[in-house]
């Protein structure tokens, strides 16, 4: 493993760090928002119906489903 190969190993986690707070210092705010949105939904729909119920009663309360519901 070469010597630049070993640091970045090394030091991977802290790159990434760095990095992930490097694209956030270049979006504004909307942009921001919208990455945030599609990482919800993308994670989001991973769930079973029953991970994401118990995901919402757990965070929000049962009632924030109806709500949910009422809205669509």
């Amino acid at each position: 493993m070469g010597n630049n190969a070993k640091v970045w190993t090394d030091q991977f986690s802290t790159i990434v760090d760095r990095y992930a707070e490097q694209i956030m210092d270049s979006m504004d705010m909307k942009t921001m928002e919208q990455f945030v949105f599609d990482t919800l939904v993308e994670n989001l729909s991973l769930y079973s119906p029953e991970e994401l119920e118990t995901e919402i009663t757990e965070s929000y309360g049962l009632e924030i489903i109806e709500d949910l519901l009422c809205d669509s």
